[in-house]
């Protein structure tokens, strides 16, 4: 077999693969001796057909068996051939293949990137360091509050800012509905709203009173089709209801099972002091990360760098949806989603390889225990039985994708020992 190789800008080996026609003669030989096997041809018993009559009828079923079994050969030939380390599959074209001649095709496929991790240990990292305040309990106290707060029907008064009007509401642009009509909404009456006309000529309506209100959509109004157009409102109020919020007191605490304020204070001081340390152990990762990211700059196979481009244009049109976009209009900006977050998609792709590269160099492996304790994780989470997750993922054949998170997560570890952390105060 001969091959010749040769690489293009962004990880990519374009194969030119021959393989003699000895071979190939060999191996039609060797399908149509199994097609003879089973081949049924008028006047002659199955397996007992002369061999020319055979290749006339089964010649394509025979030449797409040889292509089927000698391509993919041919192609592990050449990978092996070459030293190359491919990144998915090949794409294989301008296939030749005549009677009498060697078979000619060309391969190409994303590539391994070449590059030497440098400085990966002794990274510099800040640790952010702080202490929990009173006034940052007292805050915590108030959220607290907060969530625990009673809505008390108003009945002797009309809606004034800061109560809850719960109403059915409809709203019209241009005559049409804009939406369903929304039935005991729970509508907060706030100076600060995005819908300040609406909220403003609902101040004064009464329990049961219904109005029509003329206001302008916002500028920001999430479908930009509508942003800035003239609506009407037509509003029922059912009911109003203030906000009471609870004492600051020991009952507060014993009602959310502490002994009294005192105690509550403390918990929350410890959970503030633990949630800081855990933040802080994120960015000092992140700033790590970075640092690798920033340092080691090389070009990242084109099928990767699509596969992750496309994960986070998804990601980011998912959660805009239900902030309450129109997946229609956020389609029609797909080459904008692509070039915002194509930097990162980049950087993403180069710190997969950044870390197998370390991984494979420290010789950071992944054993069944390993596994076994991520299954017990995801368990706990999942409120599955690690029998039914491990089943799952091996179904739906995730196992190898966890083993790699494993290994990224334990590489990571492995560098945040390595580092040097230096403490700054916030």
């Amino acid at each position: 077999m001969k091959s010749k190789v040769k690489s293009s800008e962004g990880c990519q080996a374009l194969f030119e693969i021959e393989v003699p026609k000895e071979e190939i003669e060999k191996l039609y030989a060797e399908v149509y001796t199994e097609i003879a096997k089973i081949a049924s041809i008028p006047g002659f018993r199955v397996g007992k057909a002369p061999r020319e009559l055979i290749e006339k009828h089964y010649s394509e079923n025979a030449k797409e068996e040889v292509l089927k079994r000698m391509i993919p050969e041919a192609y592990r030939m050449a990978l092996e051939e070459h030293g190359i380390n491919p990144v998915g599959f090949p794409e294989i074209n301008d296939v030749k293949l005549e009677p009498g001649k060697p078979l000619f095709f060309n391969a190409k496929v994303d590539t391994r990137p070449k590059f030497k991790v440098k400085n990966y240990k002794a990274i510099k990292v800040e640790k952010k360091t702080a202490k929990i305040t009173d006034e940052d309990v007292n805050k915590a106290i108030e959220n607290l509050r907060e969530m625990n707060a009673k809505y008390v029907a108003v009945e002797d008064r009309p809606v004034q800012f800061g109560d809850y009007a719960i109403s059915d509401l409809e709203c019209f642009v241009d005559g049409k509905p804009l939406h369903k009509k929304r039935e005991s909404i729970w509508i907060y009456l706030d100076k600060e709203s995005l819908m300040p006309g609406l909220h403003e000529n609902m101040i004064g309506m009464k329990k049961a009173e219904e109005k029509d209100i003329d206001t302008t959509l916002p500028e920001k109004y999430p479908d930009k089709a509508l942003a800035g157009k003239a609506a009407k409102y037509h509003v029922l109020v059912k009911e109003i209801k203030s906000k009471a919020l609870p004492q600051a007191d020991d009952e507060f605490a014993k009602d959310l099972g502490k002994e009294n304020l005192a105690a509550l204070k403390v918990e929350i001081s410890q959970e503030l002091e633990k949630r800081m340390k855990m933040n802080a152990e994120v960015d000092m990762e992140n700033q790590l990360l970075k640092k690798l990211m920033d340092d080691n700059v090389f070009p990242v196979p084109q099928s990767l760098l699509e596969r992750q481009l496309k994960y986070m244009v998804e990601d980011s049109k998912e959660r805009l949806v239900q902030k309450g976009f129109k997946k229609e209009e956020l389609d029609k900006k797909e080459n904008e989603f692509r070039e915002k977050f194509k930097e990162d998609a980049v950087r993403q792709v180069r710190l997969f390889f950044i870390l197998d590269s370390i991984s494979a160099d420290e010789k950071i492996g992944v054993s069944a225990e390993d596994i076994q304790n991520a299954y017990k994780t995801i368990s706990a989470q999942a409120g599955k039985s690690e029998q039914e997750i491990k089943a799952h993922y091996e179904k739906e054949d995730l196992v190898g994708d966890l083993e790699e998170k494993i290994r990224e997560g334990k590489t990571v570890e492995f560098l945040m020992k390595e580092a040097k952390v230096v403490e700054v105060a916030e």
